[in-house]
């Protein structure tokens, strides 16, 4: 259920980096406000408040139920957050799709059972699912008090950069250099992949479902652009297309966002 008691949401489709994000923040407010990170119990940052009055309740969550919802199922209506501040993690929608076909087939149970072309068409909490759930906070952002859009390409090509900006946001008092290195340190894909092997954090947020199959990790690739390794010619059309015929034109770049990247980099997390 929402937490009425947050201040900021961090809201994204599944599979856009909000695993990464969390970390990222949690470690940077750990470090910048001298706060055990073991406070922050199962990467809940609401327990940081609980500590310091200065650090606001954040509070991450999909929003509207959307990986299990139909486009005709999501809700247009955002008026709960009014009066409470936004992030919305986006990705490239052909790696979000690929990302979330391994996890619906290797971490979720019941798994999913048919092929990635398949999967990409289903109606339920697959593309056109999440091409909408965009869509509806494209037309929906100006309800909150304040709206940021960030992306998980966006984190990867400056991620202290990045981080500092939707901490800003989020109205965390001033993060210094040092912390936001420590933080950028402590989640990049090495030590995202360690922490989950050896289940540091102890959630099951960051935890293989088949240890020795590095698809079923939550750190499974980190490739920006790695959607061309799984899918045909044809499956990427159809994608492309449902995306052009879908989405909002202001948001179709973040939602192609592979296509622009110099490079792919393995360097965090899916």
């Amino acid at each position: 259920m929402i937490d009425a008691e947050g201040d900021v949401y961090i809201v994204s489709f599944p599979k856009c980096g909000r695993t990464w994000l969390r970390v990222l923040m949690a470690k940077a407010i750990s470090a910048a406000r001298g706060i055990p990170m073991e406070v922050c119990r199962d990467l809940a940052l609401t327990e940081y408040s609980a500590v310091d009055s200065a650090v606001p309740r954040i509070v991450y969550w999909h929003d509207d139920f959307v990986a299990w919802r139909t486009p005709a199922e999501l809700s247009w209506n955002k008026e709960f957050y009014h009066d409470r501040k936004v992030v919305l993690l986006v990705r490239d929608i052909r790696d979000a799709g690929v990302s979330r076909y391994f996890q619906r087939t290797l971490r979720k149970k019941p798994p999913y059972t048919g092929g990635i072309g398949d999967f990409l068409t289903e109606e339920e909490g697959s593309i056109k699912t999440c091409l909408t759930f965009w869509n509806i906070w494209h037309e929906r952002q100006d309800v909150p008090a304040s709206f940021l859009l960030t992306s998980y390409e966006r984190l990867r090509a400056d991620t202290a950069g990045e981080l500092r900006r939707v901490l800003d946001f989020c109205g965390l008092p001033p993060t210094d250099e040092e912390a936001l290195r420590t933080a950028v340190a402590f989640a990049d894909f090495p030590s995202m992949r360690a922490m989950e092997l050896s289940d540091t954090l102890g959630t099951d947020r960051l935890r293989p479902t088949v240890p020795g199959n590095p698809d079923s990790y939550k750190t499974r690739r980190g490739v920006i652009g790695g959607f061309r390794d799984y899918l045909t010619p044809e499956q990427i059309d159809y994608v492309n297309d449902v995306t052009r015929r879908i989405l909002a034109p202001q948001w179709q770049p973040a939602a192609f966002a592979a296509d622009a990247a110099p490079q792919r980099l393995d360097r965090t997390t899916h």
